[in-house]
């Protein structure tokens, strides 16, 4: 099985159809893994606004005063940029997600008109990425 780089056309990878298979589906599994990370990234830092916030509203009126309030305007821009930020990462890795899944579909037929698969560059990448990695703690 052959892989290509659909924006630059050449070929990346040529290995067995099992092994291909089998490497994408770990590219797929890590992608998940990166989805839960970053939730659990934008759960932590919404629990730690509600808890700032709960601090606030146990203190007495007078310390609220001259306290002031956790979440400052600056602040409450600042976190919606920052879970903006992590919610576009997320719809990302969701794309690449639905292409993985599309080209593991496509190696699930046991007839198809080509040997060839088309991936993003960014695909290629992490694919690369997982293979060396691998290979470093072998």
């Amino acid at each position: 099985m052959v892989i290509i780089d659909e924006v630059y056309r050449n070929i990346s990878f040529d290995m067995p159809e099992q092994e291909l298979f089998i490497l994408l589906e770990r590219v797929k599994a890590k992608k998940e893994e990166d989805i839960e990370e970053l939730k659990n990234k934008i759960d932590k830092y919404e629990q730690k606004r509600r808890a700032e916030e709960a601090l606030y509203q146990s203190m007495s009126p007078i310390r609220r005063l001259f306290t002031g309030r956790p979440a400052s305007h600056h602040q409450a821009v600042e976190y919606m940029v920052h879970v903006k930020e992590r919610f576009k990462k997320i719809d990302a890795i969701k794309r690449s997600i639905r292409e993985l899944d599309q080209v593991l579909d496509r190696l699930r037929l046991p007839i198809r008109d080509s040997n060839e698969v088309f991936l993003s560059p960014e695909l290629i990448r992490e694919i690369r990425l997982l293979q060396e990695m691998e290979a470093s703690q072998e």
